[in-house]
């Protein structure tokens, strides 16, 4: 009889299913929104939310489509699908390393960064892109 913990230790995590849960934390954090609102949009937990976003549970297509109209976007967008003018942000944020998305100084970067009032939105970025500047000119 084969050991049910081996086997799920075992388990290796499709990158299709990968790719469509980390889409759908970038989607769900540029929008501001909590594992427990988006939970509560489509009616599931946000423990389950996390399942999702961390690849450990696979969404039924139903799901799936509750989840991509929730966040206003598409199911083929979560697939990784070209994107609608209005997601060109998510975009450019996934040409960075997506492991980045997994870090927790990311996380609190971006719960900080959507808490700001639209308008220091900005400031913010302009602050940030004259550091990178500086370290760029300073290496």
């Amino acid at each position: 009889m084969i050991n049910f913990t081996m086997t799920m230790l075992a388990r290796r995590i499709d990158p299709i299913d990968l790719r469509v849960a980390q889409r759908l934390k970038l989607r769900r954090m540029e929008l501001g929104w909590s594992q427990d609102k988006l939970g509560q949009a489509v009616g599931v937990s946000f423990q389950m939310i996390q399942k999702y976003e961390r690849g450990d549970c696979r969404m039924a297509a139903s799901r799936l489509m509750k989840i991509a109209e929730a966040l206003e976007t598409s199911v083929g967008w979560l697939y990784g699908a070209p994107q609608a003018p209005a997601m060109r942000v998510a975009e450019e944020a996934l040409a960075i390393d997506e492991s980045l998305l997994n870090r927790r100084e990311t996380m609190e970067l971006l719960k900080l960064y959507y808490n700001l009032p639209e308008a220091m939105r900005a400031h913010a970025q302009a602050i940030l892109c004259s550091l990178q500047g500086a370290e760029t000119h300073d290496a």
